[in-house]
């Protein structure tokens, strides 16, 4: 287990890297990519097996009771025609309510029911919390180059609102497997800090700093975005010397 979470971790390090242009570094990057995507479909898949399962095993369990039910309902609702059958269906009433206490008792057993089924914390996936994350953002337009190549195709959001300095907040997932939040400033340059998704929902939080001139004194920012959709942050002048 260690070894699958190093194995990650080295894997996002990768993927977060700065580019240094090459083709090997743009190679490596691609090759994180690829693999960290394939473990969420994995995992997406073992999810959704298992859920097939639970759901075809449930009806199979509760049908038992219920046919064993209808067979000590039948034997028992017969009359005997005369006294020499009595011993007879009193022999079958006893093997029909034999049959419903076993099949009650294979019930109660300890895995004869079907699988429980998750919480919806342990079941929702990074996708689900995601766009539960972004709800009530909107998708960004004209974008400065730098964010575009962050993004690598994937939408960008904003919330609408600018902050104190009047700097635009982005937010994307590039691959579906990493979160990056970033700062656009008046004049169109930009700052971000990128991490895994899940290792996102997981700390709880995002950062981004930045710093900018007002009034011809340096101005530092910075903004904090919650798991929960809440955004956070402020801004400091800095006393030049």
């Amino acid at each position: 287990m260690q070894a699958e979470d190093d194995e990650r971790k080295d894997l996002e390090r990768a993927l977060f890297a700065r580019p240094s242009g090459d083709a090997e570094d743009a190679t490596r990057r691609h090759e994180a990519e690829r693999r960290l995507r394939g473990e969420r479909e994995a995992e997406r898949a073992e999810t959704e097996r298992a859920e097939t399962e639970r759901a075809e095993t449930e009806p199979r369990e509760a049908h038992r009771p219920a046919a064993a039910t209808a067979v000590a309902s039948r034997a028992t609702s017969e009359t005997p025609p005369d006294r020499s059958r009595r011993p007879v269906l009193l022999v079958g009433a006893a093997l029909a309510v034999g049959l419903v206490l076993g099949a009650a008792a294979t019930a109660l057993l300890p895995g004869a029911a079907g699988t429980p089924a998750p919480t919806p914390s342990a079941t929702a996936r990074l996708e689900d919390r995601y766009a539960a994350l972004l709800e009530g953002w909107v998708v960004a337009t004209d974008l400065p180059i730098g964010m575009a190549l962050i993004a690598r195709d994937a939408d960008v959001f904003t919330p609408e609102f600018d902050t104190a300095q009047e700097d635009r907040l982005l937010v994307t997932a590039p691959g579906g497997v990493s979160l990056c939040l970033a700062l656009q400033r008046g004049d169109g340059s930009l700052s971000a800090g990128c991490t895994g998704l899940e290792a996102f929902f997981d700390a709880g939080s995002l950062d981004v700093v930045g710093t900018d001139r007002a009034d011809g004194a340096p101005v530092y920012t910075r903004v904090s975005l919650r798991s929960d959709g809440s955004v956070e942050g402020g801004f400091q002048r800095v006393q030049e010397p």
